[in-house]
């Protein structure tokens, strides 16, 4: 297949200096997350065994960051994307060491760990957007798909493989405290890291308020049918996909296969090895010419892996499906935010990233519960297929819709802030949206 970016070796994004400084701290800050995910569930359950307790402390997590997503992009779209790294890695660090030093003083309650969560959670809604719209600033544009496909991979790693395993090695040898005080830790490193960055991104001066600076960059998504449908298009696909498969694999590996936890673990961890491997093929490979076609051929692929994961007889052949949906879904995600640095004016960017991450996401947690109620209803094989399959249909009919295709069919396709019409001689039509 053709291609248009040729990464030219895996690593070649590390070959700048300040994108290595920014990839090395989130590197382990990552890690320290994936010890703190599970150190977090093991605390939880020690201060309160209810399952209420748990998902208090999770939920406290997962909503502010769809909450203040928008707020998220207003800020790091008027502020340098540096400073918002460094601020969201300062709160969520003494947030973390100072829970942690509860922990060792044995004066841990509930609700201080809500609260810690809930400030965790609010940090991370900056730091998302921050961390997609500073890339531009440190790479060139052909490098793009080799920086996020390297950030991908280092998630993977962290926080899907290693961290985890960590988490639970530190927390048996050595005890909770200690996982908090290595996460909190892990923001310190990626704070310096940072500091000693030469890039210096600057502010950005606003006439406008930020309630207005907010519905610039709904509408510029709203007007753009590439971005407005993708966002529409990757909610939905992960509505009846992914989110319901979070609840619904373990049901399966354990219910319908009656498979061990161990086994559990490794189907988990085979989908984080998939995922390591998709992001060094495509930071290999870079991008191909038909992008937009390529990213949703593969989520409708991913999804069409969860659908035959429902015939799976063993964990062997669970984990082989399971690799592929995750591998094939990374591979879109790197194409798809690569693609997206590039078309997307720098002083939007940040808030078209937190709509990305609001609306793509924030079906989530209604998903989970979709999975549930499906899995109750038909049946947890039945279940898996269906969402499977409906996710694969939604993704193949997004590329149908009128305008999606415009980025690799579009000479020279006008994405800025001022106009809205096309170029180089294509029909000038004004947007009928």
């Amino acid at each position: 297949m053709a291609r248009d970016v040729n990464a030219g070796g895996t690593l070649q994004a590390l070959r700048e200096r300040d994108f290595a400084l920014l990839w090395s701290g989130q590197t382990v800050s990552s890690l320290g997350d994936g010890i703190f995910t599970i150190a977090l569930a093991i605390v939880t359950l020690e201060v309160d065994h209810s399952p209420s307790g748990i998902a208090l402390v999770f939920a406290a997590r997962a909503i502010p960051s769809v909450l203040l997503a928008l707020v998220g992009g207003v800020v790091v779209d008027r502020v340098s994307r540096r400073l918002v790294l460094l601020t969201s890695d300062a709160i969520r660090g003494v947030a973390v060491g100072v829970t942690g030093l509860l922990i060792s003083r044995g004066e841990l309650r509930l609700w201080e760990l809500i609260v810690m969560a809930a400030i965790f959670g609010s940090a991370d809604s900056f730091f998302g957007p921050a961390s997609t719209t500073i890339v531009p600033e440190l790479l060139s544009p052909e490098q793009f798909v080799g920086g996020n496909a390297l950030s991908q991979m280092s998630t993977q790693l962290t926080q899907g493989l290693v961290g985890p395993a960590i988490g639970g090695f530190v927390v048996a040898a050595i005890g909770a405290a200690w996982s908090f005080g290595f996460d909190a830790a892990s923001f310190l490193i990626s704070a310096v890291c940072l500091t000693v960055m030469r890039s210096r991104s600057r502010s950005v001066a606003s006439e406008q308020s930020p309630l207005e600076d907010a519905r610039q960059g709904l509408r510029y998504v709203w007007k753009h049918h590439w971005l407005f449908y993708t966002i529409v298009g990757a909610a939905l696909a992960n509505f009846f996909g992914m989110a319901p498969l979070s609840v619904l694999l373990p049901l399966f590996v354990r219910e319908t296969l009656h498979a061990s936890a161990l086994d559990l673990g490794l189907v988990f961890a085979a989908g984080g090895a998939s995922g390591i491997i998709a992001s060094l093929v495509v930071a290999r490979l870079g991008s191909p010419r038909r992008v937009v076609s390529v990213l949703w051929i593969a989520y409708a692929a991913s999804g069409a892996a969860i659908a035959a994961m429902a015939f799976a007889t063993n964990v062997v052949v669970t984990g082989l499906f399971t690799a592929l949906e995750v591998g094939l879904m990374l591979y879109g995600d790197v194409l798809w935010f690569s693609m997206m640095q590039r078309l997307v004016p720098h002083e939007v960017l940040g808030r078209v990233s937190s709509l990305v991450y609001l609306f793509a996401f924030s079906l989530g947690p209604l998903g989970i519960l979709f999975g549930g109620v499906a899995a109750t209803a038909l049946g947890i094989r039945h279940a898996i297929f269906l969402c499977g399959l409906i996710s694969g249909l939604i993704c193949v009919a997004v590329l149908f819709v009128p305008g999606v295709l415009d980025p690799e069919r579009v000479p020279n396709l006008d994405t800025s802030l001022g106009t809205e019409t096309r170029r180089a001689g294509v029909d000038e039509t004004p947007d009928p949206s």
